[in-house]
């Protein structure tokens, strides 16, 4: 990239900083970013332990989520179970097997056949013993019998830490997707979002915008395209929409900055709604050019606005279920350089 700038600097100096020739630049730019995502990510390789583990928690995190239900339906989730059979029988999994995820995913799938059992349902011609048993023995001494991918809670117990110190606070964050339906009052709203601006963004720019949807039918229509809220949607009255403006940004380097400050602020909206003990769920928004035009249907968001994410949010029930959700260790994603 810095060779081709170098060559056409002295050649067209009077117009290098033109609007053509930063576009010549950005679409370079995002050529390069096309070759690394076709290279390394999931959607085209799946030959690499990071691939595989992606796919494995893709799939295993399904299951969390079918189990939060307390009406179980038999052999929920079908295509997930036959995917992570091949998943778990691949030698690299097998060999890695010390690796939290994937330990976690061995753990699932063999309480999914326990919850399986102990309902009396016979899922035999898409679960057999066999194989049960098969992951119970590569688990070994790692297997955990009382292992829950599933936390039953009141809600005083989730919100006792919201004022506690941060390692607290920050632990007691999980995403809730059962609500009572009760509306949030808009001034606890504007609180919430008073805190979240305390977010960093480059250079101070506070490119974030957040949106609040409360008419039901539109709330159903946009998680409807979501997609990934699926039995949960009858309680949520109120939808949050957080966007990143690409108004603010103005250099070919910047070209996906909106992401990242988007990301960082995301992160401080769902730690302030924590701290005003109103229950969350971020529904992920990485969607395609498509889905955006539907949401502009439907809501009124500047073409110049990137959606990052949609948060349902709602008083929490008295008692309700979340996903284990275990995080990593920082011995496996934690590397000094020398």
């Amino acid at each position: 990239m810095e060779s081709i700038k170098n060559k056409l600097r002295p050649l067209y100096i009077p117009i290098f900083n033109s609007s053509f020739l930063r576009s010549i630049f950005l679409i370079l730019n995002f050529v390069q970013d096309f070759k690394l995502y076709k290279k390394y990510s999931l959607t085209f390789s799946n030959k690499d332990l990071e691939n595989k583990e992606s796919d494995l928690i893709l799939n295993y995190h399904s299951l969390e989520k079918g189990m939060l239900f307390k009406t179980m339906k038999k052999g929920f989730a079908e295509n997930r179970i036959k995917n992570l059979h091949v998943i778990l029988n691949d030698p690299d999994i097998i060999k890695n097997i010390n690796r939290s995820q994937i330990k976690v995913g061995y753990q699932v799938i063999c309480q999914y056949y326990e919850l399986h059992q102990k309902a009396n349902y016979n899922i035999e011609y898409l679960y057999s013993k066999e194989q049960y048993l098969k992951y119970k023995s590569i688990l070994n001494l790692s297997y955990d019998a009382n292992f829950n991918g599933i936390i039953n809670w009141n809600k005083e117990e989730f919100y006792k830490e919201t004022s506690a110190d941060f390692f607290k606070f920050a632990y007691s964050r999980k995403s809730v997707r059962e609500f009572t339906g009760n509306l949030i009052s808009h001034k606890i709203i504007n609180q919430v979002i008073e805190l979240a601006n305390t977010a960093p963004s480059v250079c101070n720019r506070q490119a974030s915008n957040v949106y609040l949807v409360e008419d039901k039918v539109k709330i159903d229509q946009l998680l409807k395209i979501q997609g990934g809220f699926t039995g949960y949607i009858k309680d949520v009255h109120q939808l949050l929409i957080l966007t990143n403006d690409r108004k603010y940004y103005y250099t070919v380097g910047e070209r996906n900055q909106f992401y990242i400050d988007g990301g960082i602020y995301l992160m401080n909206l769902l730690y302030a709604l924590h701290y005003y003990q109103i229950g969350n769920c971020p529904a992920n928004w990485g969607k395609e050019i498509a889905d955006d035009k539907m949401v502009s249907k439907i809501v009124s968001i500047s073409e110049s606005e990137k959606i990052i994410c949609m948060i349902p949010i709602g008083e929490l029930k008295e008692t309700f279920r979340t996903t284990l959700s275990e995080r990593r260790p920082n011995i496996e994603n934690f590397k000094i350089l020398k």
